[in-house]
């Protein structure tokens, strides 16, 4: 007989609710031809406020790891969203910065994002959505 572990169970669990949160989020971004490392380097970028981020500090901030986040930062430039500017004490450090129509895209998602995730967690009250949290924390520390 195979013991299952809790542990694996939590795995799997956590895996499962990933995949399906995930998929109602890239259905909502894809409306607006965006992937979710995008979204998620075009939030990190606003964060980083008006003088933008180096495109190695995006790379650490992302949630999910992207092997070549050049590419990245080239297909949200191609799409008119950032910019890059060289830095002028280190030219090899190249800042991204956030386009007016970038913002405009992020205050425009913003609402039905927070809505999404409040459907998502609607089952949850607010005390187990601070303990899930916590809980989550506790697994992977250093998370935002």
């Amino acid at each position: 007989m195979v013991r299952i572990l809790p542990e694996r169970d939590a795995f799997l669990a956590l895996l499962r609710a990933s995949v399906r949160l995930s998929a109602d989020l890239d259905a909502l971004l894809d409306e607006h031809d965006l992937t979710e490392p995008q979204f998620n380097a075009l939030r990190i970028v606003r964060g980083a406020g008006p003088r933008g981020l180096p495109v190695r500090q995006i790379a650490e901030r992302l949630i999910t790891r992207q092997p070549d986040v050049t590419r990245l930062v080239d297909r949200l430039d191609e799409a008119g969203l950032v910019p890059r500017r060289r830095c002028d004490e280190d030219r090899r450090v190249v800042y991204v910065l956030l386009t007016a129509k970038a913002r405009g895209l992020l205050s425009k998602l913003d609402g039905p994002v927070d809505a999404l995730h409040r459907r998502q967690f609607a089952g949850l009250t607010k005390g187990e959505l601070r303990e899930l949290t916590g809980l989550l924390g506790k697994v992977c520390p250093g998370g935002e």
